[in-house]
Parts: C-alpha cells; structure tokens; sequence
C-alpha cells in the first residue's frame, strides 16, 4: 500500500519499529534511566502523601487537647519526611509547642535541619521567622535579625519581605541598637514595595527621633 507521497506504508512501518528496537539495544541505559525516574516520582508521591496523612492525625490530636500524642506525631513527621510540605509544617507547629512552654533550645533544634530550601518544602522563609523569635526569647539579639533578614531573603513576595524586615527592626530597637533599627526602619518606609509596614515605619523613627532629642 503507497502513501500520497508514493511511500509503501507497511514497510515504512515495519522500518520505524525496527530502527525503535535497535535504538533501545543501543542504548539501554535510556531506558533504565527512565523506568528509575518513574520510580523516584513515585516514591516521591508516596512520601508526600504519608506526610500529609502524618500531620493530619497530628492536628487531630491537638484539636482533641493531647498535646502529647500530637507532639509524638509532629515530631515522627518532621524527623521522617525532610524535604516536604508536610514535614516543614510539622517542624514549625513542635517548635511552637516547645516555645509556649519556654523550651527554646528544643525548639529551635526542631527547626535547625529544615533551613535550607531544599529541606523546607517551600517553607523557608516562615522557618527562619520562627527560629528568629525563638532567639528572641532567648536575649540573642544579633542571631534573632539574622534570622529574620534570612527569612527576607528567602521569600520573594515583597509583602512578607517587609514584614520579616520589620521583626529585625523591632529586635534592634529593642535591643537598644538606635542606628541600626533606624537604618533599617528608613530603608522600609522608602520602600514602595514596603507598604504593609510604612505606618509602623513612621511610628518607630518617631520614637527613635524623641529618644535621640531627650538624650541631648
């Protein structure tokens, strides 16, 4: 049988069958590189799906008031599924749960494998916001903004930047670093992009303005 351009079709067929098979002789590398691709996103998907089902019964064991049971299951999820959605949330609800009862070392050492971007799952910005409040609690100023600068640098939403920005500047003008909170505070009210905090902005280098008056 020809084709409109004078081809005979079942041979051509025939041909492209077997120029498929000897491709795959060739090369089965190929072909084993994919059949372990479709395995890692598999496996990826199982894990993902565990994790959720992990933090689900978490929530539930706290939405019950066993604060216990739940921080067993939240740590089982943080400490098994690094690198998911799942398991960066589960980091950050312990955390909490140790922060609310004043144990800031154990939590921030819940929070500590999950701040890189690949361990996070999408979260990193919010972990380093919430290690930098542990930190706070703890009197360690210069960690605490560093922590929220590096929760500024993770986000790319300038809404969320501005606000991390404007933990650090709380923590220094807390602290009593006049210079540095001032820097920082100009640089958000000058920041188009800054709008959410420009209120505060003002509010703080006003305070920062009186201080420096009673001072002379």
């Amino acid at each position: 049988h020809l084709g409109d351009g004078g081809i005979h079709l079942a041979g051509h067929d025939r041909g492209t069958r077997l120029h498929r098979r000897e491709a795959d002789l060739v090369d089965p590398r190929a072909r084993a590189h994919r059949h372990q691709a479709q395995i890692a996103g598999d496996l990826t998907e199982i894990q993902r799906q565990n994790a959720e089902r992990g933090l689900n019964q978490a929530k539930q064991s706290l939405a019950s008031g066993n604060a216990a049971l739940a921080a067993t299951d939240l740590q089982r999820v943080a400490t098994r599924y690094e690198g998911t959605a799942a398991g960066a949330q589960a980091a950050m609800l312990l955390a909490q749960q140790h922060f609310d009862q004043d144990k800031f070392d154990e939590g921030l050492s819940v929070l500590q494998p999950y701040q890189t971007a690949s361990a996070s799952g999408g979260s990193l910005g919010a972990i380093w916001s919430l290690t930098g409040d542990g930190l706070l609690s703890q009197a360690k100023v210069d960690e605490a903004v560093a922590a929220f600068r590096n929760a500024a640098e993770a986000t790319t939403y300038p809404g969320e930047k501005a606000l991390h920005l404007s933990k650090a500047a709380r923590a220094l003008q807390m602290a009593g670093k006049d210079a540095e909170a001032k820097e920082l505070w100009e640089r958000l009210r000058n920041d188009p992009e800054a709008s959410l905090v420009h209120s505060e902005a003002d509010i703080r280098l006003g305070e920062l303005s009186s201080q420096t008056a009673n001072k002379t």
